[in-house]
């Protein structure tokens, strides 16, 4: 994928005015916030910056996100183990959130993702 593919993508994500469909106004137990903050810390690993994503933080359930993004390894958003941390935070996050315009363009900096502003 392109830079200007990503781009395009992350703007167009955040142009719907992100919400979250499907969860509850339950608050994410400390333990799902633990696991998914361990499983996103220890994913970070890339070659490339295609390696890398941009995805919701959830409402900024999880830490250390920025304007509702946080970035994660391609490998680690595919894997089984994250889609049940998903579905657990899909159940506890707030129904709907507001996201700024700003738009992470995901990267590789010495084989750990991050993101450019």
């Amino acid at each position: 994928m392109t830079w200007w593919t990503r781009t395009v993508s992350a703007v167009a994500y955040l142009a719907m005015g992100v919400t979250m469909g499907g969860c509850s106004d339950e608050v994410c137990d400390e333990a799902t916030v633990d696991r998914a903050t361990a499983f996103i810390d220890t994913h970070q690993s890339c070659e490339v910056d295609a390696d890398c994503i941009v995805m919701s933080d959830y409402c900024a359930t999880i830490p250390g996100g920025w304007c509702g993004q946080i970035t994660m390894s391609r490998a680690g958003k595919e894997s089984a183990e994250w889609r049940s941390i998903a579905a657990e935070l899909e159940g506890c996050s707030p129904e709907e959130c507001s996201t700024c315009a700003g738009a992470m363009i995901p990267t590789c900096t010495a084989g750990s993702c991050g993101g450019r502003r």
